[in-house]
């Protein structure tokens, strides 16, 4: 009986030291993390971010922002609300939406201070907040989209699928508050304008304005065909540049086409495109197949050549190698058209066209010569034909 009550006894000792041993472990280990006070701290203080930049005091906070509270031996996660404020526990709410980050630090820091030590306290950004962007025009996705903090205009515009070929790029518009802050997209992409690319804040609106109706310059790529806004002052290249086409696929153009309204098409090179000036409602058109001259008559060489906007009938001939019996250039005629005529030219200065067909006769003394020929052979035939005629009468 005796050592019933001694076992039991022993069994009491071990469970109340058993029970201090990890109480005061887990109490320890407590201390060691937290210290006495509880954490509320969220997993979104421990999420990786992507900034392009540190985020310093100047920053506005805003609804979504999470900020990380370390009160004495507590530390925690807030979230900002909807209406601005935040509100911490034994403390009470203060508001600082639309504050800087420096600002609500201090409203933060006043507020807990009714009930921890203030100069145990600390207030820092844990995750900047998304926000949505209202976005319009010439688009490919209008509405609605959510931003990632810190996005810059070019990767938002990319973001939700680019600008429709009509959108007038030199005047995408970030409308902020009150202002509106004109950004000339084609200048920032094409020639690295980066001061222009701006970072998106909550509550900016987009708005992309399409090319007005009216003189407008259009370019037919293969596959693609676009429009720009024209402008006197503008060259081919610069409408070309506004068009984008520098983005796109390369399919390594040979010549351009430029019909002007009421005149003939004509033709330049890409090196001259510099240099060239355009009439309101043109229509220029980039060529990738091989284009041919033909040459024939009296040169050396007869034939087809590529065609070079560039050249005239001048240089074709002089390509085709001119000989002893090469008429003069006021003879030179151009066969033109899906009926060919034939058409007197200047081979100084008028235009050649693909397809067209330079005929270069022989000089007249060589057209003479053969005229000669013709005849005498012609009355040799008709005098051998009377002399059998006659003796076999």
């Amino acid at each position: 009986m005796r050592s019933f009550f001694v076992s039991i006894l022993l069994a009491f000792v071990c469970a109340f030291a058993s029970d201090s041993m990890f109480g005061n472990a887990s109490t320890s280990a407590k201390s060691l993390v937290l210290g006495d006070g509880s954490s509320t701290r969220g997993t979104v203080a421990l999420t990786p971010m992507f900034a392009e930049m540190a985020v310093d005091s100047n920053y506005v906070i805003g609804p979504g922002d999470f900020l990380d509270l370390m009160l004495e031996d507590k530390y925690l996660s807030i979230q900002v609300y909807p209406d601005g404020n935040v509100a911490v526990e034994e403390c009470g709410a203060v508001n600082v939406g639309g504050k800087t980050f420096g600002e609500a630090q201090k409203l933060i820091l006043d507020l807990v201070a009714k009930r921890y030590k203030r100069e145990y306290c600390f207030v820092q950004l844990a995750a900047l907040k998304k926000f949505r962007i209202n976005a319009m025009g010439a688009i490919t996705m209008v509405g609605q989209h959510i931003v990632d903090p810190q996005t810059r205009l070019s990767y938002f515009i990319r973001a939700i699928g680019g600008l429709l070929p009509n959108a007038n790029q030199e005047d995408v518009q970030v409308i902020r508050g009150k202002d509106t802050i004109h950004v000339n997209y084609n200048e920032m992409t094409m020639n690295g304008d980066f001061e222009n690319d701006v970072m998106l804040e909550q509550g900016d609106r987009i708005y992309i304005p399409f090319v007005p109706m009216g003189d407008n310059i259009s370019l037919v790529f293969p596959g693609f065909r676009t429009s720009v806004a024209y402008r006197a002052d503008r060259t081919l290249q610069d409408y070309f540049d506004l068009a984008g086409a520098n983005r796109m696929h390369n399919y390594g153009y040979k010549s351009v086409c430029i019909r002007e309204p009421d005149k003939d098409p004509r033709w330049i090179s890409l090196a001259e495109m510099k240099t060239t000036m355009l009439e309101p409602n043109t229509e220029v058109e980039f060529f990738v197949k091989e284009l041919f001259v033909y040459l024939g008559g009296a040169v050396n060489y007869i034939g087809r050549y590529a065609y070079n906007p560039t050249w005239h009938a001048i240089d074709y001939i002089s390509s085709g190698g001119v000989n002893t019996i090469t008429g003069n250039w006021g003879q030179v005629k151009v066969w033109r058209g899906a009926t060919p005529k034939a058409i007197s030219i200047n081979v100084a200065t008028d235009q050649i066209l693909p397809g067209d067909v330079i005929e270069i006769p022989k000089n007249h003394y060589e057209s003479f010569k053969d005229f000669t020929l013709f005849m005498a052979s012609l009355l040799s035939v008709i005098s051998s034909a009377f002399i059998i005629y006659v003796n076999y009468k």
